[in-house]
């Protein structure tokens, strides 16, 4: 029998047009993803033998753990689209990926809001400077984007890379944290004049 993850939906603001909806999952209380994609979430609850109940925003109960956990995902997320939250403090999960890939997933927490380094760079701090293709692969398989902020990771030459979410993702929330980073006291309409033009 498969166990029961839960899962829900993510609205980012209408300011940064560019950004999907996220998927929101958690399981024995903690966040097991946070996608921009179906079919990547589907690949994970599958390896992770789960299967996922949905449950509106609006329903989500914060008497249950894992919605609990859901709620939580998204007040942060909220404070981080409102330019007050730098880093989360959110219960995740990374034992779906490999040893590699969780070491690279937690390299990644350790990037500061509004800079980037490049997988190069990355490879360094995991200490396998000559793996950054493959520190490139995990990046492209972390299971809780933006949250395990592998947006902040470009090439080497200073161009933006591959980002699994789309490029266009990736640029508009590298434009955005750069915009929060630079002008601490701006509201959102401001942001939206930062980035887009």
């Amino acid at each position: 029998m498969m166990a029961k993850a839960v899962s829900t939906n993510y609205h980012p603001p209408s300011f940064l047009p560019d950004l999907p909806t996220m998927h929101l999952t958690a399981s024995h209380g903690k966040l097991i993803l946070l996608d921009w994609q179906d079919i990547k979430t589907q690949k994970l609850l599958n390896q992770a033998n789960q299967h996922a109940v949905f449950i509106k925003p609006s329903q989500l109960d914060i008497n249950q753990p894992d919605q609990a956990i859901l709620l939580q995902t998204t007040e942060q997320l909220n404070e981080y689209f409102d330019g007050t939250r730098r880093n989360f403090s959110i219960p995740l999960d990374f034992s779906y990926g490999t040893q590699f890939q969780q070491q690279v997933w937690a390299a990644l927490l350790t990037i500061d809001y509004g800079q980037t380094i490049s997988y190069a760079k990355l490879a360094t701090l995991i200490d396998k400077p000559k793996a950054f293709r493959a520190c490139a692969n995990a990046n492209g398989k972390n299971p809780l984007s933006l949250i395990v902020p592998c947006h902040r990771v470009v090439a080497s030459d200073g161009g933006l890379g591959g980002y699994t979410g789309g490029v266009a993702i990736k640029k508009a929330l590298l434009d955005f944290e750069m915009a929060c980073h630079l002008s601490k006291n701006k509201t959102p309409t401001d942001f939206d004049y930062l980035c887009y033009n």
